[in-house]
């Protein structure tokens, strides 16, 4: 058997992602009565087709997705056209793709939940404090062990983050146990005590440019005090603090098999979605407030991601695509032209003006504007992907 390489599976992962999506326009559209002309999977040249009724199931020759032919996507005139629906069916077809995206990481962080998987389970130990941030005003230091937050226990790092950026703008209660390193003793683990200290992460952490000399305390932290944070970091780097600063890892860490009952699972499920749509926002926050990157990558950096995960084993793989779900749901509502989240905008309008339609040949004329900006973002996304490919780097560095 030939080995393939991880990177190829970037392509089985974004169709069926896609080809989800346009299935919700697909159901959504029959439902409503739309005559639906095509549904592809794939995109042309045609392989294979069957009409069943009015419409042609086709399977094509690129298998990156689907889509789906709509009569008068923009044109009126054709009785059973999109474009002819009301305002709330129309809204409910274009939603419905993202709908999708959406449903899919419920079936597959449910799916995972419920099954055995492995499980990190270890002490939550600090390794580095922020300059000027809540964890150093509350005393915190280096050495330090996290073992509860408002009185839950925390088994790993990640459960410490979750409930950290669940909480922001709250103050909370933390269990500390103090490392030895702070109290002056060596060694024994008899000398560590524990006890309570309260701060309120923040909603919007610093970050601060790593300099030689700080001209602008605001914006810029010395090298010197970066490094006590973070012994990587160098001159023109970018010191980010999280929402309380403090660098943190799992120590003694030990791999469980744990599983969820699924009235458990499902629950938990819609928690992990709620906590990426929460990331996503903040990082698109982050860009449109400052111009910082909120971690956009491209077709060629989705391929490196997805190859670097896949040595890791097949579950991993499964939660990358959600996370790519998740992602391409949000993406697609945002107010782009081209986008559903667009096509969603010109229909609000419509019905803002009392039904007054924006003409088919500038609403057509402004899609492919932002179509075409969106093919050259992707080229210059590609573009640094593939530079820190050949710069050796991986994704997650």
């Amino acid at each position: 058997m030939i080995p393939m390489p991880g990177w190829l599976l970037v392509i089985p992962v974004l169709s069926i992602l896609v080809f989800v999506h346009e299935l919700g326009h697909f159901l959504t559209a029959k439902r409503f009565g739309i005559k639906v002309t095509e549904f592809g999977f794939g995109f042309p040249p045609r392989l294979w087709g069957i009409s069943i009724g009015e419409t042609l199931y086709s399977i094509n020759l690129i298998p990156l997705g689907g889509f789906v032919k709509m009569v008068g996507e923009e044109d009126p005139t054709e009785p059973r056209s999109f474009a002819r629906q009301s305002i709330l069916k129309r809204s409910i077809v274009l939603i419905a793709g993202s709908f999708m995206n959406l449903l899919l990481p419920l079936f597959i962080f449910a799916t995972i939940l419920s099954l055995p998987h492995d499980t990190l389970i270890g002490t939550v130990t600090i390794s580095g404090v922020a300059p000027n941030s809540p964890a150093e005003e509350s005393g915190l230091q280096e050495g330090d062990s996290i073992l509860e937050i408002n009185s839950l226990g925390i088994s790993n790092h990640m459960d410490l983050v979750k409930e950290v950026e669940s909480k922001q703008g709250t103050e909370v209660e933390l269990l500390i146990k103090k490392g030895n390193s702070s109290l002056g003793f060596p060694g024994s683990p008899e000398f560590a005590t524990s006890g309570y200290i309260r701060l309120t992460p923040r909603e919007n952490p610093p970050s601060y440019r790593v300099v030689e000399i700080v001209s602008e305390s605001t914006k810029e932290i010395s090298v010197s005090e970066a490094k006590q944070y973070n012994p990587s970091l160098e001159v023109g780097d970018v010191l980010r603090q999280g929402s309380i600063g403090v660098l943190i890892g799992t120590a003694n860490g030990r791999v469980v098999k744990n599983r969820l009952p699924l009235h458990e699972a499902i629950p938990t499920a819609f928690s992990h979605i709620g906590e990426v749509i929460s990331f996503s926002a903040q990082g698109i926050g982050s860009f449109v407030s400052s111009g910082e990157n909120p971690g956009l990558t491209g077709p060629i950096g989705i391929a490196q991601v997805t190859g670097e995960v896949a040595k890791v084993g097949i579950a991993p793989i499964f939660e990358l695509a959600a996370l790519i779900s998740i992602s391409l749901g949000i993406v697609n509502l945002l107010p782009i032209p081209a986008l559903d989240g667009g096509r969603l905008v010109f229909v609000l309008v419509e019905g803002i003006r009392g039904g007054k339609k924006i003409s088919p040949q500038r609403e057509g004329f402004i899609h492919m504007t932002g179509f075409i900006v969106l093919i050259g973002l992707a080229v210059v996304m590609s573009y640094f992907d593939i530079i820190r490919i050949l710069s050796g780097d991986s994704f997650f560095r």
